[in-house]
This record gives C-alpha cells, structure tokens and sequence, in this order.
C-alpha cells in the first residue's frame, strides 16, 4: 500500500509544474550514508527444566533493545525521465542485558525449590535489510533535488537469547545454587517495504559526474518470530532512519 501511495504521489508531484524536471544528465548514482533508528524493541518467555526427577521453573526477559547506529550503502541508475531504480542495504547492531530468574529443584527434598536470578550482558541483535526501490527525481532549486522511493524490503535478524541454564549446588546444606547461563542465536527472515526520500545537494561537478552531500528519511518495517525458551516472541524489524553521507552520480 505504501508502495503505491508513494509512487502516486510522485506522479502528482512530476505534473505540478514543467519547473520540477530534473536537468542532471547523469545516468548511475551511489551513496554511503550513517544513519539513526530510534525505538527498541524488548521479549520475554517462561520455559522448564528438568532436575532431580522434578521440574524447574525458568523467566526469560530483555531490557529494551535499541536499534543504534545504521550503516547503508546504495547503487541505482536513471530509466527513464526522472524515474529511477535502485537497491540499498543496510545493517544495524545493538547490545542489551536479559533477566533471567527461576527455581531449581532441591537435590533431597520434593516440592522445596530455590530461586535464583541474574543479569546477562552483552546480549546482540542485528537487523540487515535489502531494499529494491523504484522513485522520481525532483529538482527543489538549480542544485537542490529531491528523490522519493519506494519497494519491497528482505530483512534478516538475529537475536542472542538465554534458551536453559545449568544448575549447580553451592554450600553445604543445599539452599542457595550456581546458576550458568546457556545462549543461543536465533535466526529469522521476513519481507516488509519502505518509503523514503532522499535530499543532495552538490559540492563538486565535472561534466557528468558530481560528488554531493545528501540526507534521508526512510520507513521500513517488517514484523517476525523468533524462538526464546519454549515460545516464539514476536518482534518488529525496522523503523525509522534518519541519516545522511555521499552521494556520486556519474
């Protein structure tokens, strides 16, 4: 739906006024770009474990998880008129802490768990995305454009996530544990789109070619599953960015 929305509105735009075409003949253009997503996303789950011929009790849960920074590399060329095709890819990595709490069996007695806790670190989640995109160049000035795009997206996440423990005994009289966290990656594809634009404006021009400074808005969201303890939790993937970089045509 955002695909076609956009892709209308850049028709009505192109109509507006003879003005708004774009005069640059250059035909490929690429682009390097830093980036922010702001949001974060968090899970949790409860799961079991078995110890002593009895079952022990196992929470799973995650501080919020921010996006972070955004790297985003893109290629694409001019069609025809101001219609334009390309693809971007982008990647981000964030780090966060999960809880983790639960009771664990007594190795005499039935019915008589010991709870335990504990903070884990340095818990990684990553989102890449590929991002097709067909758009319309429109020029706001005599240097200054604009290009707005829209397609589908292919994102891939992973997620680092405590799946089970170890349990071990601590003392002499059995009331207190050692608790070792055991991780895990979890893995998932998912197709979203997005819609974005892109502002440059050029510092440098031979010919053709032309270095420029460019910023961009984009949205791009996906939604998936991923598996923590013994339940799936779902997580969006995407957002937001804001960022800016280089801009070559030639």
């Amino acid at each position: 739906m955002r695909l076609v929305t956009a892709l209308v509105m850049a028709g009505l735009l192109a109509g507006v006024s003879e003005a708004a075409a774009q005069t640059d003949e250059s035909r490929f253009f690429l682009s390097v770009s830093g980036a922010f997503e702001p949001g974060s996303q968090t899970y949790a789950d409860d799961g079991t474990f078995n110890l002593y011929d009895e079952v022990g009790r196992l929470s799973v849960s995650s501080d919020d998880i921010s996006s972070g920074a955004v790297i985003d590399f893109g290629v694409g060329a001019r069609v025809v008129g101001n219609f334009t095709i390309g693809a971007n890819f982008h990647r981000t990595t964030s780090l966060g802490e999960a809880s983790v709490s639960g009771q664990a069996p007594h190795p005499i007695f039935f019915s008589r768990p010991r709870s335990f806790s504990a903070t884990v670190p340095d818990m990684k989640r990553t989102e890449q995305a590929l991002h097709l995109s067909l758009g319309y160049r429109l020029a706001l000035g005599e240097k200054l454009d604009v290009q707005i795009y829209a397609g589908p997206s292919q994102f891939r996440f992973t997620q680092d996530v405590v799946n089970s423990v170890v349990i071990s005994e601590a003392g002499s009289a059995f009331t207190t544990v050692n608790v070792t966290n055991q991780s895990t990656t979890r893995k998932a594809n998912a197709w979203g789109g997005h819609v974005g634009a892109d502002v440059s404006y050029p510092v440098y021009q031979s010919g053709t070619t032309s270095f420029r400074l460019g910023g961009y808005v984009r949205y791009a969201e996906a939604s998936s599953e991923f598996l923590v303890v013994s339940n799936t939790a779902s997580t969006k993937i995407g957002g937001v960015q804001f960022g800016g970089g280089l801009r070559v045509r030639f």
